[in-house]
């Protein structure tokens, strides 16, 4: 269960639909979760991944979706008639890329330890990759990326009661994460307000 708004749209600059030739046909599809919207887009990427796009640019180029496709996990075919536009991240809480068939052999093995993290509404639980000997909270807390992968993830939302949507992984927007903790341990990290620097760990 999930569901998108069709109102407020971020702002395109002209020629957006233009951006990109019509030769990405084939488009992955991904929703993006901010405080008042969801958003559901058609991407190429074909060429990189989705988690080093929005580690990179503050605006992607989208193709918006009025409605999810039967199969949100297989690639749709763009059509005649739609437009390239952007959408800018900055804002965006939470994004849900499709399931993605990996090679074992290319895969990062590290350990996994359970988490729960609050970023706006959300409240999310899941699995969080970390070096070994290192405690995810902590880890998560002093990285970088403005988005961290979270895996086996149960998304909730407080203003829904009873509402919960689970994916194989989501991208956690870690500048508006309020809270979080390693399961299991009493307290958890928090985070200073977004615009403030992070505690030097």
């Amino acid at each position: 269960m999930s569901f998108w708004s069709r109102g407020r749209r971020d702002k395109e600059p002209n020629g957006a639909e233009t951006v990109i030739g019509a030769s990405a046909l084939h488009l992955a599809v991904v929703e993006f979760w901010a405080a008042d919207r969801r958003t559901l887009v058609g991407m190429d990427l074909s060429h990189e991944r989705l988690t080093d796009l929005v580690n990179r640019e503050g605006a992607l180029t989208v193709v918006r979706l009025a409605e999810p496709p039967e199969d949100p996990a297989q690639p749709i075919e763009m059509r005649p008639g739609q437009a390239w536009s952007h959408l800018e991240v900055g804002d965006v809480l939470i994004i849900l890329p499709p399931p993605q068939v990996t090679d074992p052999q290319r895969r990062l093995h590290r350990p996994r330890q359970p988490v729960e993290i609050e970023v706006g509404q959300f409240v999310l639980t899941g699995m969080a990759s970390v070096p070994p000997g290192a405690q995810a909270a902590a880890f998560l807390l002093r990285q970088n990326a403005r988005f961290a992968p979270i895996t086996r993830a149960a998304i909730r939302d407080s203003g829904l009661p009873g509402f919960e949507q689970r994916a194989d992984v989501v991208l956690v927007n870690m500048r508006w994460v309020e809270a979080i903790r390693d399961l299991g341990l009493d307290e958890p990290e928090a985070f200073p307000p977004p615009g403030t620097a992070a505690p030097n760990l």
